[in-house]
């Protein structure tokens, strides 16, 4: 299958390289001082932040791929796994935050556009609902519109499943400048826990400690596992596979049946010692994953990071991949998005988007370049996908060339997923009304039209051959859209307006 070959590649160039793999409510909390985290945001979406957590190395990223157009009378089909990471947003608001245009391969379109609210209504019965909406596209002509499909999760009613989570930190030489960041994140994630929750705490440089064994938040004061966490120091060589192996043993020791069981990797991603194959790795996880154990890795630092790999760790263990550029962030993630990171209601989600030949010319995907699914391998349960937790919406867009002088739809978007504990596919289709896609821009609700800014801003930063749109142009449509009410959409704006003076 085309998403194993995928891994395994992962694999295969990790070690290559040298990296070897061996809604919740808020409540008063003690964060720590906030003046060492390694930049923060005003509400007027100013930032301020030092370059401080810069480690000298190579940043590593994936291959840098295009979606090319696709002709519908030669293929209509478009297949691809959803993706609810992150962290391709925040590690380039960081780069342009701090005066630089974030490297090419570094932007993954889908992460851009994700990162932000949308105005999906949650379903009433169904893990999730999906809605199709277009116009046509501000940036090419009359010749396109833009399509897009999103999925909105439902929320969780009954918020009382336990977690059972091992916090994995990276205590290594290079993280010395992003522990603090590091520490007052996890802080904040501890305070959010409930009592009844397991928390185990480990830590990899040279070697493997356990600091914590699962612990119930009834029987240790927060405080005290805070302390714990407050006297790491960072030195040493970097014994991921280690690290990740101990980890795994210490959450099956507190193994919630009917939980979550989680292991959260807070790391730069840089790994250098260990004896582990990747073959063997790639077997270690996938072995946890079929057991119930799922893995996230939370990203920090420059210079030396490794997006790539910790992208992929998070895909081969089922979890989601963020980085942390802040302690804002750091206070978005663990409160307003904890529930959603935690709490899966469908795994291995796909989607098949039918165009309809007569009425669509050609079509282009925008994004999703590393999630994509041979055709073939969609009605096959076996296939691997990705994971949505409770709340989380996912957005994709699609550039369409419609036929003139036809009325028939557009085309359907089928989907498949799996409850969280299931082994079948449960199949959902939407047909996608030509009415639907055809309005002006201007038209459009402002929500799809600040979408279709974040899609072209970060066309532009990946340097897209199908993008010819300057950022002032970007700038114009978000300003138009932008939510004042949504202290993310303000930022967004500002960071348009940064990378103007950088550009």
């Amino acid at each position: 299958m085309f998403y194993f070959r995928r891994l395994t590649l992962f694999l295969s160039l990790f070690f290559a390289v040298g990296l070897t793999l061996s809604g919740c409510d808020t409540r008063n909390r003690n964060i720590g001082s906030p003046e060492l985290a390694a930049g923060d945001f005003g509400r007027d979406g100013s930032y301020s932040g030092s370059e401080g957590d810069y480690y000298p190395g190579e940043e590593q990223f994936g291959d840098l791929v295009y979606n090319n157009f696709v002709n519908t009378n030669e293929d209509n089909l478009s297949t691809f796994g959803i993706d609810v990471d992150t962290g391709s947003y925040t590690f380039g608001r960081k780069k342009i935050n701090e005066g630089q245009l974030p490297p090419p391969a570094s932007v993954r379109v889908e992460e851009y556009i994700n990162y932000f609210r949308q105005d999906y209504p949650p379903p009433d019965d169904n893990p999730f609902a999906v809605y199709v909406d277009g116009a046509r596209s501000p940036f090419r002509g009359d010749e396109f519109h833009l399509l897009r499909i999103g999925l909105q999760a439902r929320n969780v009613i009954d918020n009382t499943k336990p977690w059972n989570l091992t916090f994995l930190i990276d205590i290594s030489g290079s993280m010395t400048s992003r522990l603090d960041l590091v520490k007052q994140s996890l802080y904040i994630l501890i305070d959010e826990m409930r009592e009844g929750d397991l928390i185990s705490v480990c830590t990899y440089a040279g070697g493997v400690r356990t600091i914590l064994p699962p612990t119930s938040l009834s029987d240790a004061d927060r405080e005290s596992i805070k302390g714990m966490i407050g006297d790491l120091q960072a030195g040493g060589s970097t014994a991921m596979a280690s690290g990740l192996q101990n980890a795994y043993q210490i959450n099956r020791e507190g193994f919630l049946p009917d939980g979550v069981n989680r292991i959260l990797v807070c790391s730069d991603g840089d790994a250098n010692v260990g004896p582990t194959s990747h073959d063997e790795m790639f077997e270690l996880i996938r072995s946890y994953v079929e057991e119930g154990i799922t893995l996230s890795t939370l990203g920090f630092g420059q210079g030396n990071y490794n997006d790539y790999g910790m992208e992929q760790l998070a895909d081969m263990g089922n979890g989601n991949y963020y980085y942390i550029d802040s302690l804002t962030e750091a206070a978005r993630l663990f409160t307003e998005e904890l529930v959603g990171v935690m709490e899966v209601i469908a795994k291995d989600v796909k989607v098949q988007v039918e165009f309809n030949p007569e009425a669509v010319r050609r079509y282009r995907l925008i994004g999703y370049e590393n999630r994509a699914i041979h055709d073939d391998d969609f009605k096959d349960e076996t296939t691997d996908a990705g994971e949505i937790g409770a709340g989380h919406r996912v957005t994709a867009l699609y550039e369409i060339e419609l036929v003139d002088g036809v009325s028939g739809d557009v085309g359907t978007v089928h989907l498949r997923y799996k409850q969280p504990s299931g082994h079948t596919d449960i199949p959902l289709d939407v047909v996608i009304p030509r009415h639907a896609v055809t309005a002006e821009f201007d038209q459009a609700s402002r929500r799809f039209q600040f979408t279709a800014g974040v899609a072209e801003f970060a066309e532009i930063l990946r340097e897209s051959p199908y993008v010819n749109t300057r950022f002032a142009d970007v700038e114009a449509i978000v300003e138009n859209a932008v939510s004042g009410g949504d202290d993310r959409d303000v930022e967004f704006l500002e960071l348009v307006r940064r990378t103007m003076r950088i550009d």
